[in-house]
């Protein structure tokens, strides 16, 4: 299955969720399903939700929590400044890559209105950061071998201070988004892996 559809069902599935039950679960809680896509809350913390998106085998059939990684790829999706869930589904169906998706942004109800940071309040940038490294250190275990593709959209300083917290021990590709402005369209290129060979 393709996961662009996957994709569309799962915005479906966060848009349908009554807005403050997000706030109320607990982590490992399934949110809510539409068509092939459940979706269910990683972890949350005071500025951050983290959402996996996994696909159900059988619609009919509620699905058992608690989900878990369980494709050969996971994209991560760092999502503060544009909702980019559909772009990075798209991507990833042309790669034919098997992927489940995680979803770490600032706005639970995932709106198409984009709450963006104050640069003025540098202290909730830190918070972010931490939070990210505490969501990644309680996923770390279910990724087991799967390829982790990092995809970002978030304003540079907060990109910097995730990459300080990933650090170089765990094996990722992050990839950058550009206008192919010759052919009317944008793309994902993966511009960077990831390791300790990064330090030599």
């Amino acid at each position: 299955m393709s996961l662009l559809p996957l994709a569309k069902d799962a915005l479906t599935a966060l848009q349908q969720a009554d807005p403050g039950l997000s706030a109320l679960v607990s982590a490992g809680t399934i949110l809510n399903v539409a068509g092939k896509a459940a979706v269910a809350v990683v972890k949350k913390g005071a500025q951050l939700i983290t959402y996996l998106i996994t696909r159900r085998e059988d619609e009919e059939q509620a699905p058992s929590a608690p989900l878990s990684i369980t494709r050969p790829h996971v994209a991560i999706l760092v999502d503060l400044n544009r909702r980019m869930l559909q772009d990075v589904a798209r991507y990833l169906d042309e790669q034919n890559l098997d992927a489940d998706m995680l979803v770490v942004t600032n706005d639970p109800a995932y709106s198409d209105k984009v709450k963006f940071l104050d640069p003025n309040q540098p202290e909730e940038w830190t918070e972010l950061v931490q939070e990210f490294t505490a969501t990644m250190n309680a996923i770390k275990h279910q990724l087991g071998g799967a390829q982790v593709h990092i995809f970002l959209s978030t304003p540079l300083p907060l990109a910097f201070g995730l990459g300080a917290v990933w650090g170089t021990v765990d094996l990722a590709t992050v990839y950058h988004y550009q206008e192919i402005k010759k052919e009317n369209r944008s793309t994902y290129y993966p511009a960077m892996k990831i390791s300790r060979e990064l330090r030599q």
